[in-house]
Formats: structure tokens, C-alpha cells, sequence
């Protein structure tokens, strides 16, 4: 370079810096820049998920087992407890959860996860502890029930904080490869709950005497979840989040609740997902009473549920799987609803008439697959039509709205069930003795009528008028793309310096 060289100004020229190694004074600064940049977006997923998933699982799987465990054996319970007492004992589930969901949704969103599984993991085991109180032998005739109706008023005030755990542990400790799968084994505990009561209740009690063994068995996995929860669980969000969306502030309650009433597209899956929830619950309370008419046995009634349930868990996991990897939440739904009313219709029809066992197997196994593989999707899209609304708010309102609908729809099959026709007396199996006047068999005809209508509307409507957005997916994205982008800027520009404008590069003097 010679004397007569003009001086290099900043503002022409970039000087890109090659550090001369590793531990050197450059290099550190550009370490430094990704380090702030890795802060910003630093994700992470605890083993420690799994713990919280499992607790959640097992308290909604014995809760589950505590209301629906009456209902297969529900003529020996009506002996125990008194008439109708079955009945009770179930409804007493859904007409807690209506009372107490909007406070437990409150609760959840503000008082944590973990507040949220204690209430549920203490109120279940206290439960089933006054229930086992309630069959022993020194407890007078007359106050078994009332004492029963105590202790399972107590275990339903557990449901509500349960109801919308698995897709608040699956949006809080999940990353997004893992949510609906996670979301499907939360969720599925509750059917399996419904599969074991369904087997082993018909099995246990085999007179009335043997209701304190039912008691029993829903008594003892009931404390373990207890003590799991109390011990297992220490934390009711994970220190770094899996995802974007969950390091994402939520709406306070109230203001969640404002947002989900306004979206037309969570208004519509709040009735038919509710609707479906409610059906499920109907024919899980009344499995026994729309088959024992036409003949069919407490077995048999127990293996129908039973197989609903178990092409449900394949049903739901496969789904579950499936919109993992597509995120065709919509469509999956659809197709999936659509094909199972069909064979809902086709097994409630089957019902009416005697002789077609296999026939009715059949059709409960496809019915649970395409069912219950919905109930999953269904909780997944409420959080994506919702968000940044709390998934305690926008799952349990559905739930909510489930147990508001079984209430009716049980209400429905009851009431516009008419006596039995006298030359079909011969057939059913409703009744202990000739004279039982307990357990009165009913023509359900004009019931299931009115079932597969609403039943009918309700897949309409969601065929028809749901199209759905997905909001915590596309704020993900979003996330990712900025984060992505900001961390290539970052990486381009680390090893340059630009001078500054009044600074000068004097020439190297020739010697």
C-alpha cells in the first residue's frame, strides 16, 4: 500500500473478523450473542411429564371406576341400597360436576396444576373410604344409602378438577410432537375406567351381599392415586417450557370465559362434543337397562361396554398418532363422528330385539373405535380454537357441557320409556324374582327414537358448520419462523464489524 493512499472510510466497507481460536477474545463475544439469543427461545421437556401424566391417568381412571362401578350390577346395588339407588348413585356424578366445574375451572387456572390434582386426588379417596363405611354390617339398613350418596357426592367433587387435566398437563409439559398423544392417554384412563367397572362389577357381585366387595375394589386403587398425587406431583408447571405456546402469559378467567363464548367455531364443538360426552355417559349409565328387556345378561351388558371401550383405546390412540403427525384435527373429527353415530344408531336398534348377541358386540367395537377416538381430537381443537385461553377454561366448559347433556339425555331414556309389553315378560331379565318390583323392565322405544334424532342433528352441525382455526399451531409457527430468523441474522452477522463513521484507517507508511 503506498504513501499517497487515501484513508479507508466505515462507511465503505464491512471488515469481517477471524478469530484466531477458540478461547479467544472474538470468539467468546460471538459464544455470548448465541447465548442471548438461545435464552430467548430455550425450550426444554422434563422426564418428570410422564410422572405428572401417570397421576392424572390413575385418578381419572379410579374416579371413574367409583361412577360407573354400580351401575353393571345395578339390580344387586338397587337390593343393597334401596330402589333406584344405582341410578343415584351414577346421576349424583353429573349433577355435582355442573355446581362445581365453573369453580374448579377458576381454581385450575389460578390456583395451579397442582392444587388442582390434590383437591381431586383427596376428595376421590376420601370418597371411596365413606362408601366402604357405607356397605359394612353394623351400618343400619336405612342409612346405607344416605351414607353411600355421602361418600360418592364427595368422590364427584373430584371429577371437575379432573376433567380438564389432560390437556392442561399435555399443553404445560408436552412439546407439540407429543401433545395429542398425551392428551389421548389422560383422556383414555377414563374409558378404561368405565372397562374395568364394566368387567369386574358383574364378576364381583354375583347377590347383594357382595356390594361391600365393589366398594372394596374401588376403594383401594382410589388411595393409591391419593398418595401418588400428594407425593409425585411437586410442581404444577415444568421451570422451561416445551413449547412456545405454553411460555405464552394465558388469559385470566374471566376473560378466557369472554373469548370462548365469542368464537362461533368453539361454540359449536362445545355442543357437539358435549353432546357426544353426554351419549357416552347415557349409555354407560343405562347399558344394563336398554339390554336386559330383550334378555341379555349383567355379563353380557358388562362385555358390550367393555368392548366399546376397548376399540375406543385403539381407536383414540391411532387418532391420537395420527393427527400428531398430520395436525388434520378437522377432518379426522369429522369422518370419525360421522361413521360412528352410524353404528350407534345400528346398536341401539339391535337393543329392541333379542337373539342378536354378535350382532351387538360388533357393533359396540366399532362404535367405541370411531367414538371414542373423537373425545381426544375434540379437547385438542378446543385449545386450538381457543388459545391464548387456559386449557382448564376451554376443556372444561366441554366437559361441562357433557355432563349437562348426560344429564338430559339420561333424563330421556327414563322418562319416555313405557312398560314392557306383557307377551315379552318371558324374555327379559331385568328382574331377581317374579315379584321384584325393584327392578321393573322397560320397552325403550320410543326412548332411543329421540336419542338417534339429537344424535343425528348434533354430527350435522359439526359436518356442516364447523371449520375451525388453528390458533396455538399457527402461533408456534409463527414463533419458530421469528426464532429461526433471528438466530440466522444473528449467525451472519457475529464475525463483522462495521467502523465507526468519524473513525479513519491511516495508511501504512512505506519504509
Amino acid at each position: 500500500m503506498g504513501a499517497d493512499d487515501g484513508p479507508i472510510s466505515a462507511k465503505q466497507v464491512d471488515i469481517r473478523l477471524q478469530p484466531l481460536n477458540k478461547s479467544g477474545a472474538h470468539a467468546d463475544g460471538a459464544e455470548g450473542a448465541d447465548e442471548e439469543i438461545g435464552d430467548q427461545i430455550q425450550l426444554r421437556v422434563y422426564k418428570q411429564r410422564w410422572i405428572v401424566l401417570l397421576t392424572v391417568a390413575l385418578l381419572n381412571n379410579t374416579n371413574t371406576m367409583s361412577w360407573i362401578g354400580y351401575a353393571p350390577s345395578g339390580n344387586y346395588v338397587n337390593s343393597f341400597y334401596g330402589e333406584s339407588s344405582a341410578a343415584w348413585l351414577s346421576m349424583i356424578y353429573m349433577l355435582c360436576t355442573i355446581p362445581v366445574g365453573l369453580f374448579a375451572m377458576w381454581a385450575g387456572r389460578e390456583w395451579g396444576l397442582r392444587t388442582a390434582i390434590l383437591i381431586a386426588g383427596w376428595t376421590n379417596g376420601i370418597g371411596a373410604v365413606i362408601r366402604v363405611i357405607s356397605s359394612l354390617d353394623f351400618v343400619p339398613e336405612d342409612l346405607r344409602f344416605p351414607i353411600c350418596m355421602t361418600g360418592q357426592g364427595i368422590a364427584a367433587i373430584a371429577y371437575p378438577f379432573i376433567m380438564f387435566l389432560p390437556t392442561k398437563v399435555a399443553g404445560s409439559w408436552f412439546p407439540d410432537t407429543q401433545r395429542a398423544i398425551a392428551t389421548t392417554i389422560g383422556v383414555m384412563s377414563n374409558p378404561l375406567g368405565v372397562l374395568m367397572a364394566n368387567l369386574i362389577s358383574p364378576a364381583i357381585v354375583k347377590s347383594p351381599d357382595h356390594v361391600i366387595w365393589l366398594n372394596i375394589f374401588t376403594c383401594v386403587p382410589s388411595l393409591a392415586a391419593m398418595l401418588i398425587a400428594t407425593f409425585g406431583v411437586n410442581r404444577s408447571e415444568p421451570k422451561i417450557p416445551p413449547t412456545f405456546s405454553a411460555s405464552k402469559p394465558q388469559m385470566d378467567f374471566v376473560s378466557g370465559m369472554k373469548s370462548c363464548f365469542s368464537s362461533k367455531q368453539y361454540i359449536i364443538l362445545l355442543i357437539v362434543m358435549g353432546g357426544g360426552i353426554g351419549m357416552f355417559n347415557c349409555l354407560y349409565t343405562v347399558m344394563l337397562e336398554l339390554l336386559c328387556p330383550s334378555g341379555y345378561s349383567n355379563f353380557f351388558s358388562g362385555v358390550c361396554a367393555a368392548l366399546m371401550i376397548v376399540g375406543g383405546v385403539f381407536g383414540a390412540a391411532a387418532s391420537g398418532f395420527f393427527v400428531d403427525r398430520t395436525k388434520l384435527y378437522e377432518e379426522t373429527l369429522k369422518i370419525a363422528l360421522g361413521a360412528a353415530v352410524i353404528f350407534g344408531l345400528i346398536f341401539l336398534q339391535l337393543t329392541l330385539h333379542q337373539g342378536l348377541s354378535v350382532f351387538l358386540a360388533i357393533t359396540c367395537l366399532f362404535f367405541g373405535v370411531l367414538g371414542l377416538a373423537t373425545y381426544p381430537i375434540g379437547l385438542e381443537l378446543a385449545s386450538e380454537c381457543t388459545f391464548p385461553v387456559s386449557e382448564a377454561t376451554s376443556t372444561g366448559l366441554i366437559v361441562l357441557s357433557g355432563q349437562i347433556q348426560s344429564v338430559i339425555y339420561v333424563f330421556i331414556m327414563k322418562n319416555f320409556a313405557r312398560p314392557l309389553q306383557p307377551d315379552r315378560m318371558h324374555i327379559q331379565v331385568c328382574q331377581l324374582t317374579p315379584d321384584d318390583t325393584v327392578n321393573t323392565p322397560k320397552d325403550n322405544t320410543m326412548s332411543i327414537m329421540i336419542f338417534s334424532l339429537l344424535a343425528t342433528l348434533l354430527v350435522l352441525a359439526l359436518v356442516v358448520l364447523f371449520k375451525p382455526v388453528y390458533k396455538r399451531l399457527e402461533a408456534e409457527r409463527g414463533n419458530r419462523a421469528t426464532a429461526d430468523k433471528a438466530k440466522e441474522l444473528s449467525n451472519q452477522n457475529k464475525d463483522r464489524i462495521t467502523l465507526q463513521a468519524e473513525s479513519a484507517v491511516q495508511p501504512l507508511q512505506e519504509k
